[in-house]
């Protein structure tokens, strides 16, 4: 009988494959075949355009992934950022208005870096604590699932919503 290493960790990897495939899938069929115009048409005002989001997850997965480093090198210190983080607002405001291809030719890079920093954890580091100056004391599981799996996820269906 085999074992997997880590499983709970290999569980993260898998879910955010999923999430990152089905971004990949859209990006692929229906998104390729619009008008250029209609990526950067948000679906109503106020909301991101397709590569606003784009420019935004190509942003946040070394983000997060950086932030995961951190904890793990040093637990219990203060974790992530806020939504008027300049970091990330500054990312939206230069890239999105890319070209499609742009933010396509990007998106493998920044999926294997953030995957690349999960492979490395193991089952234990999950329980690793930090703080977040909104959601208090969490786990880097929880971080993980919230600010990179779901993150992913709710972006695609944003993502959908403006087709």
């Amino acid at each position: 009988m085999t074992t997997i290493e880590n499983p709970n960790v290999q569980a993260i990897r898998q879910q955010l494959r999923v999430a990152y495939n089905d971004l990949n899938a859209l990006l692929d069929n229906p998104i390729s075949g619009l008008e250029p115009e209609q990526l950067y048409r948000p679906a109503a005002p106020g909301e991101w355009s397709i590569m606003e989001n784009l420019a935004h997850i190509n942003e946040f997965l070394p983000y997060w992934a950086d932030e995961v480093s951190k904890l793990v090198a040093h637990p219990g210190q203060n974790f992530g950022r806020t939504m008027k983080h300049e970091g990330r607002l500054r990312a939206i405001e230069e890239h999105g208005h890319d070209t499609l291809e742009q933010a396509r030719a990007a998106l493998p890079k920044n999926y294997a870096y953030v995957d690349g920093v999960l492979s490395k954890l193991t089952d234990s580091d999950l329980e690793l604590t930090g703080h977040h100056v909104t959601y208090g004391e969490r786990t880097l599981a929880w971080f993980i699932d919230e600010f990179l799996v779901r993150h992913v996820a709710a972006h695609v269906e944003q993502i959908k919503g403006c087709l």
